[in-house]
């Protein structure tokens, strides 16, 4: 694990409840690192399964993919993010999660995600019934200006915040920058940074800081990302957004010796393996399992530990 480069980490010091410090070390590798596998995909899922006709993928056919992915793929993570209305049911009920990986759910309805309404949980869930499912962690993705008005997403981490406080669960906040805002999304990404980890979240899932290609742009790559970690209020993980693995996995070294806490990668490792349904190839399979153990490997030698940034609650002093 590589150490917090430069003045890293103003909040280094902050009191972890027992319970949240659980829930992240549930969640993350015995070092500390984040590696973990997104299959909270709902409508992205079905594209891939069916690019041509997504909408004809029943909810049985993603609940079976999602099975499938965490009974193959999820040995080779610290983590297992999955949604609550489709994949975590069949998940439970096939005891496919192996003991040693953590459980993040994501509570968002993303079919709801944009900048004109307000972002809202799945109907029927909350922290509370998470917290009975069995996570270990909490997750919430919203789209977010940190340039323009933004009460109705602040009031919906705020009160994501005061939920998980109160259940003693950790809540990784995902902000996304919305489409007319990626020409610059250095700027966007290092704002929302510092703006939602201001709000009580405990670990940030952003997007790369930036988006010019690898081949000239390293320098800018990594001044970035350190400059992230340096604004950054929370320890920060990065998402593959997408991405194909080669370009994820560059980012994400650059990323870790910069100073983030890991990865949440989604069709970066498993697109192959479930395009157009196919997801009993063989070869198919083994890529995804040599991708997810390449990005876990990139994030336990080199990323910085979410541990740096807090203080256990035993260690907090007394008031005099």
């Amino acid at each position: 694990m590589s150490s917090p480069p430069g003045n890293l980490h103003g909040a280094v010091g902050d009191v972890l409840p027992t319970g949240k410090q659980q829930g992240l070390r549930a969640v993350s590798t015995p070092g500390g690192a984040f590696a973990v596998l997104a299959l909270d995909h709902l409508s992205a899922l079905s594209a891939t399964i069916r690019p041509q006709d997504p909408d004809t993928v029943s909810d049985s056919q993603l609940a079976e993919t999602k099975v499938l992915l965490v009974d193959r793929l999820a040995e080779h993570a610290s983590g297992v993010l999955i949604d609550p209305v489709v994949g975590l049911q069949s998940v439970i009920d096939r005891d496919v999660l192996p003991g040693s990986t953590g459980l993040l759910l994501g509570l968002e309805d993303g079919d709801y995600a944009s900048l004109d309404h307000a972002p809202r949980l799945f109907e029927g869930w909350d922290v509370a019934r998470a917290a009975e499912a069995g996570a270990d962690a909490i997750k919430c993705s919203f789209f977010y200006d940190p340039f323009a008005p933004s009460q109705a997403a602040h009031e919906f981490v705020a009160n994501l915040v005061v939920d998980c406080a109160n259940a003693d669960l950790p809540l990784f906040a995902e902000p996304l920058a919305p489409p007319s805002l990626q020409a610059d999304r250095r700027k966007v990404v290092v704002e929302t940074a510092r703006s939602i980890g201001a709000l009580g979240v405990d670990v940030l899932k952003l997007e790369f800081p930036s988006n010019r290609t690898h081949r000239d742009a390293y320098s800018e790559w990594k001044e970035a990302c350190q400059e992230l970690s340096e604004v950054s209020p929370r320890p920060w993980t990065l998402l593959s957004a997408g991405a194909d693995f080669d370009t994820f996995a560059q980012q994400l070294a650059v990323a870790c010796e910069s100073g983030a806490s890991g990865y949440v990668a989604g069709r970066a490792v498993w697109q192959n393996l479930v395009a157009g349904g196919v997801a009993e190839d063989g070869s198919a399979l083994e890529e995804a399992r040599k991708r997810m153990s390449e990005l876990t490997t990139i994030a336990s030698d080199t990323a910085t530990p979410w541990t740096r940034w807090y203080m256990p609650a035993s260690k907090k002093r007394r008031s005099l």
